[in-house]
């Protein structure tokens, strides 16, 4: 096959920059893709300047049809809380334009298994795959790339998530025996690549919805990895049902979306040890090595 063209929208963000790299490494470029193109609205910003000099070109603007003619995957990494009329108005222009690969903004849960808590944000990213499957007719290729949680993220936002080491104390909103899969955001970069390049080839080649798995782990489980690798005991407490919903009564929308998501946690909702395309992506870790929270925790001791 001869080498792919890519766009993206949301690339001077932190995963998109990881994105842009990985396509332009040796390793991918210039064998299996021939270029990189990206929008902004601000193409002399220091995030646009940086992939310029590896040789990502800048489109200033919007999405457009006519900007995307010839483009063979086109990828977002926008942020999540983007309005859903912008992120339709970018798959119609995709759709119009003929690109073969559309991998819409999702590296989160998996919004096809349902709870009884819910949020805009994860609400939004469905309605828009809705729509982008809708208007496609079924020739683009449309790929949800589900990832969990990242794993950077797990102490960085910390008490956040309920997780806070310095008081000792993890708290989960429903049992923390469940596990939870994480993600790093270049094992996630990584398996968009891989996604661009084995769908634009045979789009049978990858599942519609794909999940990925680097490590899994429970509140308990991590407790404990904590605690030992800072040689102290991490209590681990379990909020019922009842409580943590209460904490979704209010006006407070990124206060709503944290409590929702430590509420998925707790329920078991993205766990992708089992069921994950690790194998169809990256055989045998020949492509590259899943770092696991085994690893994160060595590194960061919890903090």
């Amino acid at each position: 096959m001869s080498p792919i063209t890519i766009a993206i929208i949301g690339a001077t963000g932190d995963l998109g920059r990881r994105v842009v790299r990985r396509f332009l490494s040796p390793e991918y470029s210039p064998s299996q893709i021939s270029s990189v193109k990206f929008f902004t609205r601000n193409p002399s910003s220091a995030g646009a300047q940086e992939l310029k000099t590896l040789g990502a070109e800048p489109i200033k603007g919007e999405v457009t049809a006519a900007a995307l003619r010839g483009t063979d995957v086109f990828i977002s990494v926008i942020g999540g809380a983007t309005a859903l009329d912008y992120m339709n108005n970018y798959a119609k222009e995709a759709v119009e334009a003929g690109v073969k690969v559309y991998i819409p903004s999702e590296y989160g849960i998996d919004h096809r298994v349902k709870t009884d808590v819910h949020h805009e944000i994860f609400d939004n990213k469905e309605a828009h795959h809705r729509y982008a499957s809708s208007i496609s007719g079924g020739k683009v290729k449309i790929v949800s790339l589900y990832v969990g949680g990242f794993l950077e993220d797990i102490f960085r936002l910390g008490a956040i998530l309920g997780i806070d080491t310095k008081n000792a104390v993890y708290t989960s909103f429903g049992s923390p025996d469940n596990l939870i899969t994480f993600n790093s955001r270049e094992d996630v970069s990584s398996s968009i690549v891989r996604i661009s390049v084995l769908a634009a080839a045979d789009p049978n080649s990858v599942p519609d919805f794909t999940r990925i798995n680097g490590s899994a782990v429970s509140y308990n489980q991590l407790a404990a990895l904590v605690g030992k690798a800072r040689g102290t005991e991490i209590e681990v407490v379990e909020v019922k049902d009842a409580e943590s919903k209460k904490l979704l009564e209010t006006d407070n929308p990124w206060a709503r979306v944290w409590v929702a998501l430590r509420y998925i946690y707790g329920h078991g909702v993205i766990d992708f040890a089992k069921d994950n395309a690790n194998e169809i992506l990256n055989p045998g870790q020949n492509y590259w090595k899943w770092k696991t929270i085994e690893e994160w925790v060595e590194e960061t001791k919890g903090v």
